[in-house]
């Protein structure tokens, strides 16, 4: 026989998505630079970010990029 549980909302609760768009940027510069290509504004345009969003958040995204590469290095 089949019974039906409650869901357990604590692990849904828990879940985080991020919404930072200068976080989001440079998670996929990271990505890009990862895979061996060249991380450029056709290459964020890819990865669905918008000519404003990079004109936007673009230098911002690529110094945390910086930081962040240089962490995991050390």
């Amino acid at each position: 026989m089949i019974q039906f549980q409650k869901a357990d909302t604590s692990a849904t609760e828990a879940a985080h998505i991020e919404t930072n768009p200068v976080k989001l940027m440079a998670d996929a510069m990271l990505v890009i630079q990862g895979g061996g290509r060249t991380v450029d504004r056709d290459a964020l345009s890819l990865e669905g970010f918008s000519a404003a969003e990079i004109d936007k958040y673009g230098v911002e995204a690529r110094d945390l990029a910086n930081a962040l590469s240089q962490r995991r290095a050390a």
